[in-house]
């Protein structure tokens, strides 16, 4: 057995294999990877190397698919996984026969019927390729792709690492050879472009940024393979196409092909250390720029890489830990590219540059890759906002997948961390989630190489409990006494995003009940049409949305604020508030999830909108099939779309059979074009999503309240109750999934009113639930401002009285008890059969009176700040320190929204109050390239401050810029990526490091 050595060891070293080898021999779940490996690896060597030649150098001219158009005679969708899709596909020992066959209706592909002679068939304007599908499998089972990252070439080279067998490194550079000889000039799969087109997207079966993510394992593998005298031979792959060279010289060509760039993807050019955006693809760029410069010695990919990684970072990633694309499973995703480029970065530094950014040793990163995934956690679920999967799970046990990835990632920190602290947090994560992990331990090289517990728990994984807010990025989650959860995003609109500021997501019994409509193929129909679309959510849209225009994916947005931030032994609340994003008076949103038994609870929901010429509140229920029944109302009208109601001329396809919703079909796109229309990458216009809701029945109110139920296919049910006033429009219908095969009922109320306050209470019963039920809830009199208030009856005795108003005041209301008296904006109090209160919260109150019983909240004062250590994160105000440690401060700079920092600790010192935060209150870095005409160009991307609207609108805007050698300055807006306006203060250097601070002496401070 040869002694295997690496060339260099980037990846995995030596001292992996050995600990791989004492993986094998102390858990058996690595014996049992280890064995699938092997049976997989030794069934593959058994193939005749001319064959896979064959096989492979066929793919050349011909094409490569997802397949997502689905099945061309039943026209049903194929299924995604991996494993789901090896029966379909015919053996490799029927080559040259590349045979598909539907799951579905059987039918074996090509036929007489469907001919396909490599390049796919066209059939209603949808683009077929059997062919292509199967090249896309074996390509990517062989090469590793979109599914595997690791594919056959990968694994073989493992089997060699630990047995020393050349027979697997024979295999692998077979592989390796082959596909080399055809990847340059390849321009990736067909599924998103027109059929016939030639536009590149990529190289053979892999995606634009997917290109890179297999360079790494590539990288590796090639790495290992390195010292093999055969890779010095010619070349069979070459020989075959007519071309002269080496083995070595082939595979080296692969690796510096597709470099630096994506042709047909986002545009950036990472020659000479630019960066452009910072964006998941141009990341994944810097990976593999960083794996090719380690195997290749290109010194400088190397330089030009761990450059990068500072402004990753601190830049991609927020205070909070937040990645600042709009989706947490982008988010989830983009921390293994981070873990990759973080370990290849480090590979690649040099001892002083180690002593002055280690990538291991980053707070913030380590916020990002390990500590946030578990404070996000929705009744067990991840978070599905954005461009993230429909969440149809069924469980309150927390996600599999999340725990796999955040152990994962805890292994990295565990293995690299000179951070003592940092290590021991890595090590005791790991050990709390090793018993979840296990059974999914195995799948990834990682998992063989790096050190695992030598004593985990097995004591189960608590969910969190009580309210989650992320500061930066905007996002609040409340969970009850019952962890019924609401989930509600405030923060900017970025890449990935959906127009869903102020929506909510509801989750009960286990379930995501608000039925996000989700995302799952980019640029599709109804991805850009449907799925991003405000109504789309359960929010309310202002204007129909007229100011989106065609092509455009959600409004420009750069954050509001979190407004209210509560919970108590009784209820738990988050409020919202955004109302630049229609450029209104008010637009704000407060939810609270109240308990009314061990199990069950209910929502109030209070939606407040001034300076709107019209507003539609949005409701639909459960992602499976359900029934809408609305009461208490009298039908007036029918229409046939959302987007026919009230329009000057009637849609082209306000007709039935011809609404959106009605059309959108497997592979998230139309059954047929009309006139005008498009396939893929196609909205219409007006760009709102009104014409995807269709069978629309309108209804007049008979009385002061309307109410609603879904039933779901599943017996679950929920039902919604809301105040209703004469003039407000109740309408419903039907508004589609992604690919059509379920259409939700939804609600929608519209008001014309100038200033509008829709209050609604609904609860989620599933089908077993005995616990306490809402049956109604009545509208009370009240004297102030912009109040509203009603009760809330329950079926078990008790009643619930709410009143809001969006403005501080002395509220009065009148209950059957007597009056109920207020100061401030809201409040809950709790009633039992007598009228004697029994609970109650001074959400936003200072003081509260009813009958005998008061109830007073600490004064909400504005503390000037006095001192600030950004680096040491801590802030010292003049206040006595509070009875009970407050769990956020709110800070606000100017007029700008509020920060919200969770707090580590208060105590005091010197005559001051020392808080320290748990979040940085650095924003962003930057060094400084040019200066002038009150500008200052940095040389990193600055995407979570920056705004594509052309007023440069910023969440930086009166934020301080600290220089290294003394530069300050305040930023007035950002007008690109990488330019800011500023009001200097002291003068910067040119290459001088700055940081973008949120936090100023003379800012206010709030305990919430």
């Amino acid at each position: 057995m040869t002694t295997v050595r690496p060339k260099h060891g980037f990846y995995f070293t030596v001292q992996d294999v050995e600990q791989a080898k004492r993986n094998l021999d102390s858990h058996a779940w690595a014996r049992e990877a280890y064995q699938a490996w092997k049976r997989r690896c030794d069934s593959f060597l058994e193939l005749d190397d001319q064959l896979i030649y064959d096989c492979v150098l066929s793919m050349q001219d011909q094409t490569f698919a997802y397949g997502i158009a689905g099945c061309p005679d039943c026209g049903q969708p194929f299924p995604m996984n991996l494993e789901e899709q090896r029966p379909m596909f015919s053996d490799i020992r029927q080559f040259p026969r590349k045979l598909l066959t539907c799951p579905h209706c059987r039918m074996t592909f090509p036929n007489d019927r469907y001919p396909d002679t490599g390049h796919g068939f066209e059939k209603n304007g949808k683009g077929y390729y059997p062919v292509g599908m199967w090249n896309f499998f074996i390509a990517g089972d062989w090469f590793g792709g979109v599914r595997d990252h690791e594919g056959m070439v990968t694994k073989l080279t493992y089997l060699y690492m630990l047995t020393g067998e050349e027979r697997y490194a024979h295999k692998a550079l077979v592989l390796l050879d082959a596909f080399s000889a055809i990847l340059p000039g390849t321009i990736g799969p067909r599924d998103f472009t027109p059929f016939g087109s030639d536009f590149e997207i990529g190289r053979l079966h892999m995606l634009t940024s997917i290109v890179h993510r297999i360079k790494v394992c590539i990288a590796h593998d090639y790495d290992w393979l390195y010292r093999l005298p055969e890779l010095d031979s010619p070349s069979p792959a070459l020989s075959r196409l007519g071309r002269t060279g080496t083995m070595r010289a082939c595979i080296e060509t692969m690796l510096n092909d597709y470099m630096l760039t994506e042709p047909g993807g986002p545009v950036y050019d990472l020659s000479g250390g630019n960066l452009t955006n910072l964006q998941n693809h141009e990341s994944d760029g810097v990976r593999a720029m960083l794996a090719v410069g380690l195997v290749l010695d290109n010194e400088d990919y190397l330089r030009w890489g761990v450059q990068a990684v500072e402004a990753y970072f601190y830049n991609a990633i927020g205070r909070d830990g937040m990645y600042y694309e709009g989706s947490y499973g982008y988010s989830l995703f983009t921390g293994s590219v981070f873990l990759d480029v973080a370990l290849l970065a480090m590979r690649a530094s040099g001892e002083e540059q180690l002593k002055q950014f280690h990538p291991f040793d980053c707070s913030r990163f380590f916020q990002f890759s390990v500590r946030n995934h578990l404070d996000v956690l929705c009744q067990g679920h991840l978070p599905c906002f954005g461009d993230w999967g429909r969440d149809t799970r069924q469980s309150t046990e927390p996600d599999r997948k999340l725990l796999v990835d955040t152990y994962r990632a805890a292994s990295f920190f565990n293995q690299f961390s000179p951070d003592p602290d940092m290590k021991r947090e890595a090590m005791q994560c790991m050990e709390k989630l090793y018993a979840a992990a296990v059974p999914e331990l195995g799948g990834r090289g990682i998992d063989l190489f790096f050190a695992h517990p030598p004593s985990p728990r097995t004591d189960g994984l608590e969910r969190p409990r009580g309210n989650t807010v992320k500061g930066q990025f905007g996002l609040a989650i409340a969970r009850d006494a019952n962890d019924t959860t609401l989930l509600m995003r405030v923060g900017q609109n970025n890449t990935h995003a959906h127009d869903d500021v102020l929506g909510l997501n509801f989750y009960a019994h286990g379930k995501e009940i608000s039925a996000d409509i989700g995302y799952g193929i980019y640029g599709t129909n109804g991805h850009f049409g449907w799925g991003t679309k405000a109504i789309a959510h359960n929010t309310v849209v202002v204007n129909r949305d007229r100011e989106l225009k065609r092509g455009q994916l959600y409004k420009r947005f750069a954050g509001g604020e979190c407004s209210v931030i509560y919970e108590d032994g009784y209820l738990s609340a988050i409020e919202g508030q955004a109302p630049a994003l229609y450029d209104i008076d008010a637009y704000q949103r407060m939810a609270a999830a109240v308990p009314i038994g061990d199990q069950a609870s209910y929502i109030a929901d209070f939606f407040y909108v001034q300076g709107a010429e019209m507003c539609d509140y949005a409701f639909h229920a459960f992602h499976e099939d359900s029934e809408l029944a609305v009461n208490g109302v009298r039908q007036a009208a029918e229409h046939w779309t959302l987007a026919g109601v009230d329009a000057e001329e009637k849609p082209y396809f306000d007709y039935p059979g011809k609404s959106f919703g009605e059309r959108l079909s497997t592979g998230e796109t139309f059954t047929h074009a009309l006139d005008g229309e498009k396939l893929q990458a196609w909205t219409p216009e007006p760009n709102n999503g009104y014409g995807y809701i269709y069978a629309v029945r309108e209804h007049a109110a008979e009385g002061r309240t309307v109410s609603a139920t879904w039933t779901s296919s599943q017996g679950g049910v929920l039902n919604w109750h809301g105040i209703c006033v004469p003039q407000d429009r109740i309408l419903s219908g039907q508004c589609p999934s992604l690919e059509g095969t379920v259409q939700h009922p939804v609600l929608i109320i519209r008001s014309e009113e100038r200033a509008k306050q829709y209050a609604a209470v609904y609860q989620a019963i599933s089908a077993d639930e005995a616990g306490p039920k809402v049956t109604g809830l009545e509208p009370l009199k009240a004297y102030g401002e912009l109040v509203t208030a009603f009760r809330v009856k329950l079926d078990n005795g008790l009643e619930d009285y709410w009143a809001y108003s969006p403005q501080d005041q002395t509220i009065k209301v009148e209950t059957p008890y007597g009056e109920w008296r207020i100061e401030g904006r809201c409040a809950w109090m709790r009633l039992d059969e007598e009228g004697r209160m029994t609970a109650q919260s001074l959400i936003r109150a200072d003081h509260a009176e009813f009958r005998e019983a008061t109830g007073q909240a600490e004064a909400r004062k504005w503390l000037p700040v006095e001192q600030v250590d950004i680096h040491a994160e801590t802030i010292w105000v003049k206040a006595d320190q509070p009875r009970e440690l407050p769990q956020y401060v709110k800070i606000r700079s100017g007029a700008g929204p509020a920060s919200i920092y969770p707090v580590r600790s208060m105590h005091q010192d010197a005559g001051l109050l020392k808080i320290t935060l748990k979040d940085s209150v650095i924003l962003s870095k930057g060094i400084v390239r040019q200066i002038e005409d009150g500008g200052i160009d940095t040389v990193y991307p600055l995407p979570l401050g920056f705004d594509l609207s052309s007023e440069g609108v910023t969440p930086f805007r009166g934020k301080a810029m600290k220089g290294y050698s003394g530069g300050e300055a305040i930023i007035t807006g950002v007008d690109h990526l990488k330019r800011l306006r500023v009001d200097i203060v002291k003068p910067f250097h040119l290459e001088e490091k700055f940081d973008i601070v949120d936090v100023q002496i003379g800012d206010f401070i709030q305990f919430i």
